[in-house]
């Protein structure tokens, strides 16, 4: 679901404003409560850990526990000593085909191709859990929560890992590597009885209408003669509804009118490195105009101009308020 130009051009909107896997524009908002700003924060619920039952191995990490059969280790790469990719995203375990792997080194010593790659299985925090939903990230699915600080991640390969050097897989191998996937696509689910956890399914986020309540406008700006021709941005006040409230960017759909296509992207502060959730984010950002710092960003049209000038190599040079048309709004 990547798209490389228009997911940076969402994220561009955050830098300079401070504001911040197809659909039709909505008829009217239907915010999704897991990204509700004024939603309190729920305490994160340690698992209690649980004595192996016999013929499955567990492994442990900070009282999450992760079963495998143990007949099946025997053709398994575990790896459970991944590199973090940052202070929000912290990879648990990683489950490959053994003599994939096997047959890569072979045919490269020492180099990791992602041979034989089941899947993943990541924790994320707020922080990370939303700088994932706005990077449109391929082959990733978020299944389960606890409380709002702790997302559990699946990450499957797009491709086929199956391998076996200059061979073609025989029948034998085939059929296996099918009862593999099947074991990595049930994962989760027994991840989630294992520990108590709360099955979540992102898709209500991504599918909604909007990711705040409130008033929403939506402002276009239209690029005649191109395959994208029409840029929504859709805005909203997270943190302070009426006058005085902050505007910012919280979704961009590009539009595809001959091809009858939007393409939409969520916009979240931690897309660009901000070390705060979107609701503490917010809050400060609307207690700093409050203090009369950029007035510009309490109007729609003010947040939309700064977002353009974020992209002036889109947008252009002498981009300015005027240029941008009321599409929707809706209370």
């Amino acid at each position: 679901m990547k798209r490389p130009i228009p997911a940076l051009l969402a994220l561009c909107a955050l830098l300079l404003t401070g504001c911040a896997k197809q659909e039709d524009t909505p008829p009217a908002p239907s915010p999704a409560p897991e990204s509700e700003i004024t939603a309190p924060p729920e305490p994160v619920i340690e698992p209690t850990p649980s004595v192996p039952e016999p013929g499955v191995t567990v492994y442990t990490f900070d009282g999450l526990e992760i079963p495998v059969p143990t007949e099946q280790l025997e053709l398994l790469a575990v790896n459970t000593d991944m590199e973090a990719w940052s202070a929000h995203r912290t990879p648990l375990i990683s489950f490959s085909e053994r003599a994939s792997v096997e047959a890569g080194q072979q045919a490269h010593p020492g180099e990791d191709w992602g041979d034989g790659l089941l899947c993943t299985i990541s924790r994320l925090d707020r922080i990370g859990f939303e700088e994932w939903a706005a990077s449109d990230e391929p082959g990733t699915s978020v299944f389960a929560r606890h409380g709002d600080d702790a997302y559990y991640l699946l990450t499957r390969p797009t491709d086929v890992r199956l391998y076996r050097g200059d061979k073609e897989p025989d029948s034998v191998s085939l059929a296996m590597w099918g009862r593999l996937n099947d074991w990595a696509e049930s994962l989760p689910e027994a991840i989630i009885a294992r520990n108590g956890l709360t099955a979540y399914d992102a898709s209500d986020l991504f599918d909604a209408d909007y990711t705040y309540g409130g008033e929403h406008v939506e402002l276009g700006y239209r690029f005649p003669g191109e395959p994208m021709d029409l840029v929504l941005l859709a805005l909203s006040q997270p943190a302070k509804q009426g006058e005085g409230g902050v505007w910012c960017v919280e979704r961009v759909r590009y539009i595809y009118s001959d091809y009858d296509m939007t393409d939409t992207h969520l916009v979240f502060p931690a897309a660009l490195g901000v070390d705060q959730t979107a609701a503490d984010y917010y809050t400060d950002l609307q207690a700093a105009c409050d203090a009369g710092e950029t007035p510009d960003l309490l109007t729609p049209q003010g947040a939309a101009l700064r977002y353009a000038k974020s992209a002036a190599w889109l947008f252009g040079e002498d981009v300015s308020a005027s240029d941008f048309e009321v599409v929707e709004a809706l209370g």
